[in-house]
């Protein structure tokens, strides 16, 4: 048999020279279109294989995105800052030779982002909270003069058609540069993102915003200067369909989000700066929402439109410290969970759980007709007496039920009084005679995560065991530092307790 003679390599060359070819010789609108998908710094890379793509694709991208990662500024942490002056060298050069007419898509990332002063950590796990400043002593952030940051901010705002800008600047002097208001008069925005330290002050006093085609507005702000600015910035967007605003206040006494287009809400209201802090009045006007996350501190007062069109709602309220009395506090979570009695997925952790775990609330719950799964987290320890028994009583059609903080974190937390220990331990005794309809009927699910084996834990699940008729699986995640042969034998303990539901199947998935 004859062996096919090998390519050589001027043959390679060649069919590399072809395919370069290929692409260079590609009309320029489909490269310009090509190339504005890719970040900046790559579609220069890409072009410098021809000197016909650097001189009328490049200077022609309809998208420009420019990021400083993976460059860290953190003095913990540093890397790469030596890059930071090459970074803002391109930026500067890319700008000024810049020749397209069209400029749909501008985006621009400088410093850490706003939510990384949690350090990836859930908020509930901070008991004294410091907002990055106070922390890293603004070494965090690149040190980048006013002048190129209000250049390269109001460079896209020249062009006609710009639909979106996402910008996340934040730098260490921040109080001597102010954003942009222009931003907020852009009549053709579609997508508005900003996470930026820079002041509001000048776009506070905007007489009005005007942002008729913007659909989605995502807003990280170190500091709102006035509870107005967000309400008149919502009120401008008559389209708006996705809302994100999550920042920290000077005073945020009055808070109102007014829009029957928006769909999607996420809200968390921070003000670490005075002692003792809550917002007065929360108004919320959304009755076509969709989904829902809303974090603050508990509010005095909430009047909240009735949201019929609810799928899912995540609810935080962080520590109250100002000594309201369980019963009044309760009446006011009750007055922020009524109006969305029709959600279908219902999450609530931290602290929102405990007052409602109340003898003189739990009876007041509305009744979620519509409501498939809910999620408990109640991470302080608490007895479940009152309010498990509440949610299923209150949930006709509950399907899954998930505790993503467990059950309990001790034995028997210090935490809880004897008498409410008391209670809990006669409630997991008990048979009920009017079972609740969802365990009835529908409740095929159970999820425990960070399980123990506690008996404590052992007692609520035998409890719900013995009254969900049509259990389908438990299912539990022991927590990271559980001793797996003492978990094998808490497995068999639950395998060997009654149940109502004979194809009920128990499992403990192990995650780590």
């Amino acid at each position: 048999m004859r062996l096919k003679r090998c390519t050589t390599t001027t043959t390679i060359l060649q069919e590399d020279n072809c395919n370069i070819d290929r692409l260079t010789s590609l009309p320029l609108e489909l490269l310009i279109c090509i190339l504005s998908f890719l970040p900046t710094k790559d579609a220069a890379v890409a072009c410098l294989s021809s000197k016909r793509m650097i001189t009328h694709v490049f200077h022609s991208l309809t998208c420009l995105d420019f990021d400083d990662s993976p460059i860290c500024h953190c003095n913990t942490k540093p890397y790469a800052i030596k890059r930071f002056p090459t970074f803002v060298a391109f930026v500067d050069s890319v700008l000024l030779s810049y020749q397209s007419r069209y400029l749909t898509s501008f985006r621009l990332g400088v410093g850490p982002r706003f939510l990384s002063r949690y350090c990836h950590v859930s908020k509930h796990q901070y008991d004294d909270f410091q907002p990055m400043e106070e922390q890293c002593k603004k070494g965090c952030y690149p040190e980048l003069k006013s002048m190129h940051i209000n250049t390269w901010i109001s460079f896209p705002l020249t062009f006609c058609g710009l639909m979106e800008i996402d910008l996340r600047v934040h730098v260490r002097e921040e109080g001597d540069i102010q954003l942009p208001p222009e931003i907020f008069t852009c009549e053709t925005l579609e997508v508005l993102k900003l996470d930026t330290n820079l002041g509001l002050h000048q776009a506070s006093t905007l007489p009005s915003f005007r942002l008729p085609k913007l659909k989605l507005l995502s807003f990280h702000a170190a500091m709102i200067p006035d509870d107005d600015l967000v309400t008149r910035l919502v009120s401008s967007c008559p389209l708006l369909e996705d809302l994100t605003v999550v920042a920290t206040w000077v005073h945020a006494r009055f808070i109102s989000i007014s829009s029957p287009s928006v769909r999607r809400l996420y809200l968390e209201v921070w003000n670490i700066y005075e002692e003792n802090y809550k917002t007065d009045f929360v108004l919320i006007h959304a009755p076509n929402l969709e989904y829902l996350h809303y974090n603050d501190n508990l509010a005095s007062h909430y009047i909240i439109t009735k949201m019929d069109c609810l799928i899912e709602a995540n609810l935080e309220i962080e520590a109250n410290d100002l000594e309201i009395e369980y019963e009044v506090s309760g009446q006011q979570k009750l007055s922020l969970l009524r109006p969305l009695s029709n959600v279908q997925h219902l999450i609530m952790i931290d602290r929102f759980l405990e007052e409602l775990n109340h003898e003189a609330v739990k009876d007041q719950l509305p009744v979620f007709h519509n409501l498939k799964r809910v999620e408990l987290g109640y991470d302080e320890g608490r007895c479940w007496d009152k309010i498990l028994l509440a949610f299923l009583n209150h949930s006709p059609a509950l399907e899954t039920i998930v505790f993503p903080q467990g059950l309990t974190s001790s034995p028997h937390d210090y935490r809880v009084d004897e008498e409410d220990f008391a209670s809990e331990q006669q409630f997991c005794r008990t048979v009920l005679a009017n079972v609740p309809t969802c365990c009835k009927d529908h409740l095929k699910e159970i999820v425990v995560k960070d399980f123990n084996g506690y008996e404590r834990e052992i007692d609520l699940i035998q409890f719900l065991l013995r009254h969900a008729l049509v259990l389908e699986k438990l299912v539990m995640y022991p927590c990271c530092w559980a001793n797996v042969d003492r978990m094998r034998v808490v497995e068999c303990t639950l395998q060997n307790l009654p149940k109502a539901s004979v194809t009920c199947s128990i499992q403990l998935v192990y995650m780590f």
